[in-house]
C-alpha cells in the first residue's frame, strides 16, 4: 500500500512539473535557438553579445562595447562563428573562429602643454573550441579556448573566451 501512494504522488509531481523545467536546446516547440548577454575574449568581442543561428549546426554571434571617459575612448567589435558538434540536451560542443577589432585611444599631453589622442588599434583573429552548458531555463555559459593571432605583436598565444548568455 505504502508502495503505491509513493508511486501516486511521485507520478503527481511529475505531472504536475513544468513544463521549462525540462528545458533543453533539443526541444521542438522551444528550441531557444538565439541568445542575449555579455561576453569577454579576444577574438569574439568583449561587451554586449547577440547570437543567432545560419543553419541548426552553425550559430553566428557579435560581441562589442564602447567607454568614454575625458581621457579615454575604448571600443571593440567581434564576430565568432560556431560549429556545433555534439548538442545534448544541456551541454553544447563546438568549433569556433572569430575575428576582433580593439580600438584603444588615450588623451597625452607633450611637454608644450599640447594635447592629442594617441590611437592604439589591434586585430585579432583565431580558432578553438569550447562548450557551452545550459543553466536553469534559459540561460546558458560559454567557455572556450583559442589560439589567437594578435596583429600588435605578430604574436599567436592561447587565450580563454567566457560568456554568458540569455536565450529565447
Amino acid at each position: 500500500m505504502l508502495r503505491m501512494v509513493m508511486a501516486a504522488l511521485l507520478l503527481a509531481v511529475v505531472w504536475a512539473a513544468p513544463a521549462s523545467a525540462l528545458q533543453d536546446w533539443n526541444r521542438i516547440d522551444d528550441p531557444m535557438k538565439s541568445g542575449i548577454g555579455l561576453h569577454v575574449g579576444k577574438i569574439g568581442g568583449t561587451g554586449l553579445a547577440l547570437k543567432f543561428p545560419l543553419k541548426w549546426y552553425l550559430q553566428f554571434q557579435v560581441a562589442g562595447g564602447v567607454w568614454r571617459t575625458s581621457s579615454t575612448r575604448w571600443s571593440n567589435m567581434g564576430f565568432e562563428l560556431q560549429y556545433i558538434l555534439r548538442q545534448d540536451p544541456k551541454l553544447r560542443l563546438f568549433l569556433v573562429t572569430g575575428v576582433a577589432f580593439y580600438n584603444d585611444q588615450s588623451n597625452e599631453t607633450t611637454e608644450d602643454g599640447t594635447q592629442y589622442w594617441l590611437n592604439d588599434k589591434e586585430w585579432n583573429a583565431g580558432f578553438g573550441v569550447g562548450a557551452e552548458r545550459l543553466i536553469g531555463e534559459r540561460f546558458a555559459l560559454k567557455v572556450d579556448i583559442d589560439f589567437t593571432y594578435q596583429d600588435k605583436d605578430e604574436s599567436i598565444t592561447i587565450w580563454p573566451q567566457a560568456g554568458l548568455l540569455f536565450y529565447w
